[in-house]
Parts: structure tokens; C-alpha cells; sequence
């Protein structure tokens, strides 16, 4: 009896260590008592994430996601995607992949999603375009940068301008990083869109509709999140966890405290909440999760690094670090030799991880 049970036991804990169901499960046993120990925070968190979705979210993104998706049905963003054909292969895509990545660079976060989740859809993408184009169409959107971060936390146009510039140099190298390591298969046959303006436009407005709720039930979600780790942990670890669960929540606690290099680091990666909004978007488009993380980390170094190389440039006021206004110089803001070691470690970083990112595959041959 007691080899038998041995034997089973050693049996049962093998599968279930190596069961896929693990991590959710821990996740599970974690959070059930979470929820009950911090029903009030939760509750509260759930509030704000609500407020914010109505009050925020929504007014902001659910027209352009309308437009967006209106564009690609109708055929439209074909014409809109010749000037950027030259780019699109560089990266090692189609066109038609270019339109997602504008958009992308135009309307934030979750958008760049959404418009190769339409196309893929619509089938101007097969899906191993589609899942190598969802890795580079992840960008920080000009109101996002200009208004929240440079104008209201900083109290600096300038500095929201530079972390912007910063953010598409990012895409741009991002995107030409994993064009050149990663290969993906055309589909059979392009379909092109058949102009309709009136079916068109109510499939736009109902794939808005979709993405609009999926956004936000995960914008309530972290929200939640956030709301309990700032009861359970102190306040230091909350701040530090809130930038990678939440960024909008994240760079209202932190950016006004640390570097701004840090700050575009932080924005290159986007944050967990924004991490499932994208995948929310993306449904059945066959997305390797750990590229896409791993992407996102690169995007976050060259963020880092094309920052801290505008720094050095372009003089900033110390507004955006301390209550004087006196012009910072760009011996201040940065040095040479740190500029160029972090230059260097970017570069070695990428580098190292071409290999990595070769065995990865993300795209069916």
C-alpha cells in the first residue's frame, strides 16, 4: 500500500506540475481569499474603474475605434496604407499592416490592436501577419503623452513632445527589430473589400462596441487589482507594482519621481492592463504571449534610450523635475559617457537576444 500510494502521489503531483491549468490555478487560491480578505477595496477599486471607463475611456476612444473600424471596412484604408508600403517591408510585412500601426501611433494603446484584429478579420492579413504586426502596433497615443503626462503631471508641453517622439522612434526600430528575426506566411488570397458605406459602418460601430466592453471589463478588473494591493502592501510597493499593472495609474504616482527616460520606459512597455486590452482585441489570432512580452521590453529600452539621447539634445525646463523654472542644460540633463553606456547596453541587449527571438514561433512558416 504505502509504495502504491507513493507511486500515485509522485504521479499526481508530476501532471499536476506540469499541468497548463497551474498558473491559474495558483492565481485562483490567491485571489478568492484576496477578494473576500478586501471586499470593501474591491468594491472601491470596481467604482473607480467604472468612473473611469465612462467618464474617460470611452467618450475618448469609442468614436475613433468607430472611425477606425469604418476605415477598414470600406476599403479606404488601403489608399491610406500606399505611402507607407516602403516601410511595412522593412518590417517585413504587407501594406495593409501599415494602417494598424498608424493608428496605433495616432490613437493609443489598444487601438493598434483593434485594426489588426479587423483586418485579420476582413482577410488582408493571414494570421501570421497578423500576430507579427500585433507586436509592433503598440504605441502611447499623442493626447495620452501631451495632454495627461506632459501637461498635467509634468506641467511640460516639451516634455510630453519629446517622450512622444521618443515613443515612435521606438515603434519604428521595435517594428524593424522584429521584421528582420521574425518570418510570417501571406495568406492563400488577399480579399479586398467590397465598398458598402452603409453595412460598413453598422460593422463598424458593432466591432467598436465589442472591443469598447472588453477594454473596459479589463480596465475594471486592474482597477480592482490596484485598489487591493494598496491595502495589502506598503505604499512603496503599490507605486512600483501600480506602473507595471496600470500605467495610466502608475505615471500619476510615480513619473513627477523619477527620470524621465524612466518614464518612457515604463510608457514603451505599457503595463499589464494594457497587455490584456491588446489581447482582448486580438481573439482568435494565434499570438505567442511571450514574444509579445519580451517585445515589449525591447520597445521599453529603446523608449529609455532615445529619451535619454533627446535629453542630451533638446535643453528641458526643471519644471518638470523640481519647482524652478530655469532653462536645464544638456550637460545637466544627461552626460556623454552615460548616454553613450546606455547606448551601448541597449544595443548589446538586442543583440544577445536575436537568437532568442529566432527559436520563437510566433509566425507559421
Amino acid at each position: 500500500m504505502c509504495p502504491a500510494a507513493y507511486i500515485l502521489s509522485v504521479m499526481i503531483m508530476k501532471s499536476f506540475f506540469h499541468s497548463k491549468s497551474l498558473l491559474p490555478l495558483l492565481l485562483s487560491l490567491v485571489g478568492i481569499p484576496a477578494v473576500i480578505r478586501y471586499n470593501s477595496e474591491c468594491a472601491k477599486g470596481i467604482e473607480k474603474g467604472i468612473a473611469f471607463c465612462t467618464g474617460v475611456l470611452i467618450p475618448s476612444l469609442f468614436l475613433f475605434m468607430v472611425l477606425t473600424a469604418y476605415l477598414i471596412k470600406s476599403g479606404a484604408a488601403l489608399l491610406l496604407a500606399k505611402p507607407f508600403g516602403r516601410l511595412s517591408r522593412i518590417m517585413g510585412l504587407p501594406r495593409e499592416a501599415s494602417t494598424a500601426i498608424l493608428m496605433a501611433m495616432i490613437g493609443g494603446y489598444p487601438i493598434g490592436a483593434c485594426c489588426t484584429a479587423l483586418l485579420y478579420e476582413e482577410g488582408q492579413l493571414s494570421a501570421s501577419e497578423a500576430a507579427k504586426t500585433a507586436c509592433i502596433a503598440v504605441a502611447a497615443g499623442p493626447g495620452f503623452l501631451l495632454s495627461y503626462i506632459g501637461r498635467t503631471l509634468l506641467m511640460s508641453r516639451q516634455a510630453g513632445e519629446l517622450l512622444l517622439a521618443a515613443q515612435i522612434t521606438a515603434v519604428l526600430i521595435t517594428g524593424i527589430i522584429v521584421g528582420r528575426f521574425i518570418r510570417c506566411s501571406p495568406p492563400a488570397a488577399r480579399r479586398r473589400p467590397h465598398p458598402d458605406s452603409a453595412g460598413a459602418l453598422i460593422g463598424a460601430v458593432r466591432s467598436a462596441a465589442d472591443a469598447t466592453f472588453s477594454m473596459c471589463a479589463t480596465v475594471v478588473l486592474f482597477a480592482a487589482i490596484i485598489e487591493m494591493t494598496e491595502a495589502a502592501a506598503n505604499p512603496k510597493v503599490s507605486d512600483v507594482a501600480s506602473i507595471f499593472l496600470e500605467i495610466t495609474t502608475g505615471c500619476s504616482r510615480l513619473c513627477n519621481r523619477i527620470p524621465l527616460y524612466l518614464t518612457a520606459f515604463f510608457i514603451g512597455f505599457g503595463g499589464f492592463s494594457v497587455h490584456c486590452q491588446i489581447f482582448s482585441c486580438l481573439k482568435d489570432i494565434p499570438l505567442n504571449k511571450t514574444l509579445f512580452l519580451f517585445t515589449r521590453v525591447v520597445q521599453g529600452i529603446i523608449a529609455m534610450a532615445a529619451t535619454y539621447i533627446f535629453l542630451m539634445i533638446t535643453p528641458m525646463e526643471t519644471a518638470v523635475f523640481s519647482s524652478s523654472d530655469a532653462p536645464l542644460s544638456a550637460a545637466q540633463s544627461a552626460t556623454y559617457a552615460g548616454s553613450g553606456a546606455l547606448i551601448l547596453l541597449a544595443l548589446c541587449f538586442i543583440g544577445s537576444v536575436s537568437s532568442k527571438i529566432r527559436r520563437m514561433k510566433v509566425c507559421a512558416e
